[in-house]
């Protein structure tokens, strides 16, 4: 008698890998390689983020907290405080930021989907002789994306809450030294680092070392230096300001 054919495990559904990369993320990324899907993973990712950035921008409170964030970060970018003018004009243009938040967030993030999967794909295939596709590379970025996308659905309810807003979170290493001026390089340094980038860093790691079979240890040794290096310009630009 002839033994029957092994039917393959059918590949998990969307929601299943999301919660995947969070869980389990070496198998999860298995299966993403072996039948990539990126678009419907990155619309969740964008719709997640976008709705979390956006929602607490319809009440006063929150359009308050992103108006201070936004007038800290244009002072300490430019040097100079906004005038009574200006912040009437950004105060009037608040009414909008929600609408922008919700349709920047699906222009930019498929644009930083798509720089990072080619800076990926021409290192690890131009360079280092990788065969993956470019499906492959992207379908690996957008569902690492998914730590992202957790964070921000996590920090937003939490700043909200408190009545701050920040571009990083609330998970951010600057609660290591609360006594230091937010304006020195190293509280400007740990506040711009946070956790859930640290952690989808690795998860990138670990998918591109599924996808090249390449130790995704020393991947993520060498995106976590690149990510220090850019980190700490940032942080002395900032706090030379």
């Amino acid at each position: 008698m002839t033994d029957a054919t092994p039917v393959p495990a059918p590949a998990p559904g969307l929601f299943a890998r999301a919660v995947g990369i969070i869980s389990a993320p070496t198998e999860t990324f298995k299966a993403v390689v072996a039948n990539p899907k990126p678009a419907g993973m990155l619309f969740l990712v964008a719709t997640v983020m976008a709705l979390a950035i956006a929602l607490p921008q319809f009440t006063e409170s929150g359009r308050q907290a992103a108006l201070d964030m936004q007038v800290q970060q244009t002072e300490r970018f430019t040097g100079r405080q906004i005038d009574d003018a200006q912040y009437a004009r950004m105060q009037t243009m608040g009414k909008y930021t929600p609408y922008i938040s919700i349709v920047s967030m699906f222009i930019i993030l498929p644009i930083s989907a798509l720089i990072f999967t080619a800076i990926y794909w021409v290192i690890f295939n131009a360079i280092l002789g990788g065969m993956a596709s470019f499906k492959q590379v992207l379908a690996v970025n957008t569902h690492a994306m998914v730590i992202g996308g957790l964070g921000t659905a996590l920090g937003s309810p939490i700043q909200y809450m408190k009545g701050t807003a920040s571009q990083v979170g609330p998970f951010n290493l600057g609660a290591l030294v609360p006594m230091m001026d937010e304006r020195s390089f190293i509280a400007s340094f740990l506040g711009s680092i946070s956790v859930f980038t640290l952690w989808g860093i690795a998860v990138t790691a670990i998918g591109l070392g599924v996808l090249y079979k390449r130790n995704s240890r020393n991947i993520a040794m060498a995106f976590f230096l690149v990510f220090a290096l850019a980190v700490a310009g940032w942080a002395w630009f900032m706090s030379s300001r």
